[in-house]
């Protein structure tokens, strides 16, 4: 067996070539070399600190995985190879560097350790990119809601015209559903916040670690309390492809709309040129594939927490190199989500509200329908009764073909003997809307109430992820860390 294998020891032969192929996992792992050699530094402190490494191999050691690290950020250098995955390329790259100390970098870890804190410092970082882009499109649908506090609009059930609802409410709705986003992305960056190093393949090691000091170089929040649970745990992958997918459908909600609005048939939104495309046979065409494209993402998205919830299901303690298979399928979760929220906002920016055509579909629906029934109840009429006699009403108002706000007072007491003198007060829509001044409802003071509770919300978050970009979390500035009082 080939000395660069790492554990070709035992092994009188080599691999048979499709074997080696089919385990190969270095085209989709490298993508984790960076947040592999970050833990490997950390790593390699922490042998240094509790003096398992002397201080000339550890400095052999970390002096070169931190030239790899600048050359791989870079770009002078590829990852690329014949090795089986990115942990044995950074070995095989240290140690044609700095020569036998670094075949010392891997004394008290294995890489089912390895693996895990890699692949947790990536999804945490991904999860902080596709938070941002939660935080910016919040941001966008806010601005809008707040300049259409009071343009109303139809708000639907069974996509049949319901109620009189601001524009301002409606936008907010799909805010709140990105807030809920934010809480589960949030929950996940908690969840994968454990440093497993230490853990070693499954039972620890026998050398006298620190893995506190190993988390707190790498800004991970706690250390693992079982290592066998924690080689084996990867419930923070699958919590950040749920919450992933339901960022996905959120946003495909939101894009049937878009492209529902966009129709002659509602005409509520025109596109702007640079987020709509046209047919290559009509011409008159102008059509909202970005958000048709979002509306099929989702599917990707839940295909993919389908997968790996089939591929945890059975497996035994502890390690198994099925996890290989979750890589694939966690990245194109992430990076679906991270792309879809930019299109997302792209689109968002894009939009022109048609307040007439909106304020026009407020006729046609009978949408104070309610408004009557409460203005009833109001006066002592058990709302039973009061739903029989306005739906009367509706059908005298649809055979007259008038709203029922334009049925004179004694038509309307002819359904609705109880009908006050003031009743066309409570039937027009405007009136409808600030009426309904119930919390969270959508009368202009409570939707400013929703306003400013978002705005204290999505402030929190950018705050939240500006300390994160801040040493000794990401990038160049952890390497300051890992490297501080060591390396001149």
């Amino acid at each position: 067996m080939p000395d660069d294998v790492l554990w070709g020891g035992r092994f009188a032969a080599p691999v048979h070539p499709a074997i080696q192929e089919f385990t190969n996992s270095l085209p989709f792992d490298r993508r984790l070399v960076r947040h592999d050699l970050l833990a490997s530094l950390a790593h390699a402190r922490m042998l240094r600190e509790t003096e398992i490494l002397s201080g000339s191999d550890s400095d052999l050691i970390l002096s070169g995985l931190s030239e790899i690290l600048r050359e791989v950020e870079t770009g002078e250098l590829e990852v690329e190879g014949p090795d089986e995955d990115v942990h044995t390329w950074i070995e095989r790259t240290l140690v044609e560097r700095v020569g036998d100390a670094g075949q010392r970098l891997h004394t008290a870890r294995s890489r089912n350790d390895q693996t895990a804190v890699a692949l947790r410092l990536y999804v945490r970082e991904r999860l902080e990119d596709i938070l941002s882009g939660i935080a910016g499109l919040q941001r966008v649908l806010t601005g809008q809601a707040a300049s259409h506090r009071e343009t109303f609009l139809p708000g639907y059930t069974h996509l049949q015209r319901g109620q009189p609802v601001s524009l301002a409410h409606h936008l907010l709705a799909h805010v709140a559903s990105l807030g809920a986003d934010a809480g589960r992305l949030r929950a996940a960056h908690r969840l994968a916040g454990v440093s497993p190093l230490g853990a070693g393949a499954l039972a620890g090691t026998s050398f006298p670690i620190d893995p506190a000091r190993s988390a707190a170089l790498l800004g991970l929040d706690r250390t693992f309390a079982n290592s066998m649970h924690t080689v084996g745990d990867r419930d923070y992958v699958l919590d950040a492809a749920y919450a992933c997918a339901m960022v996905a459908i959120h946003l495909s909600r939101w894009a049937d709309e878009i492209v529902l609005w966009s129709t002659r048939e509602f005409g509520f939104i025109e596109l702007d040129d640079s987020v709509a495309q046209g047919s290559s046979i009509m011409p008159q065409k102008k059509n909202p594939e970005a958000a048709e494209i979002l509306r099929g993402k989702s599917a990707r998205t839940i295909g993919n927490v389908t997968a790996l919830l089939a591929l945890m299901k059975g497996l035994p303690l502890t390690f198994n190199s099925d996890f290989q298979e979750d890589k694939e399928r966690l990245f194109d979760t992430l990076d679906t989500a991270d792309w879809s929220l930019a299109a997302a906002i792209a689109v968002a920016r894009g939009v022109n509200y048609r307040t007439d055509v909106m304020e026009a579909a407020l006729g046609g629906g009978m949408l104070t329908a309610t408004e009557l029934a409460d203005h009833l109840v109001r006066r002592g009429v058990p709302f039973r009764t009061a739903h029989h006699q306005v739906g009367e009403a509706v059908r005298m108002a649809e055979e007259r073909g008038v709203e029922l706000w334009d049925l004179d007072l004694e038509a309307l007491r002819t359904c609705c003997p109880s009908a006050g003198d003031d009743v066309h007060g409570v039937l027009r829509p405007t009136a409808a809307v600030a009426a309904h001044d119930s919390p969270g409802g959508p009368a202009p003071g409570r939707v400013l109430e929703q306003l400013q509770e978002v705005d204290r919300e999505v402030a929190a978050l950018e705050a939240w992820l500006d300390a994160r970009r801040d040493p000794p979390i990401r990038r160049a500035h952890l390497e300051e860390r890992l490297l501080e009082g060591v390396l001149s």
